[in-house]
């Protein structure tokens, strides 16, 4: 690739850099930001980085400065999510049943990842697995996508409940043909 197609997503790989790999603890001087840059192919320097910095300042991307020791540093410190907020987010997932094992590995993942690299470590090292019966129906994780958007649309939704038995085998609840509609309450 051109060279100069690398400068045009500067922005963007380093916002995705402090985003990732900053916070108010753990900042970048600019001499690293200015190397880490240079790797992905894209020139940088400390005059165009702080122009750059100030240009995302700007337009609503906060990005904060400090200094270490004598050198200036960057971080992101604004995240969507704070850490105490991801760990029950991550709780939640963990301990709900509907959702398969498989996915409930996948979400803790992108969860534990919105915290940035630091976080991430921190919320992946100390997760809480419990004792709660994952099922193994994987399109439960989709059927949920679904419903939403049905209800959100007004259309009707018919469903039948049903429990398992000790051979793993439905057994339809004793209202059989009782039909749910919009998911608020029974059709007749």
């Amino acid at each position: 690739m051109v060279k100069s197609n690398y400068q045009k997503i500067k922005f963007l790989k380093l916002w995705e850099l402090l985003r990732q790999e900053t916070n108010e603890v753990h900042p970048l001087t600019t001499n690293q930001i200015c190397q880490r840059l240079v790797n992905m192919g894209i020139s940088c320097d400390r005059r165009t980085l702080a122009n750059d910095i100030a240009l995302l300042n700007k337009f609503g991307y906060e990005v904060m400065s400090g200094t270490v020791g004598h050198n200036k540093c960057y971080y992101v410190e604004d995240r969507s999510f704070s850490l105490a907020e991801l760990k029950i987010l991550i709780d939640a997932v963990q301990a709900s049943s509907f959702i398969t094992k498989k996915k409930t590995e996948e979400m803790t993942e992108k969860l534990a990842n919105l915290g940035g690299s630091f976080y991430a470590d921190l919320l992946k090292n100390s997760l809480l697995y419990t004792n709660t019966k994952k099922h193994s129906n994987e399109s439960i994780y989709y059927n949920v996508s679904s419903l939403e958007e049905t209800v959100r649309e007004y259309r009707k939704v018919s469903f039948y409940y049903y429990d398992l038995d000790e051979n793993g085998e439905k057994t339809y609840r004793k209202k059989q043909g009782f039909i749910y509609c919009r998911a608020y309450g029974p059709c007749f």
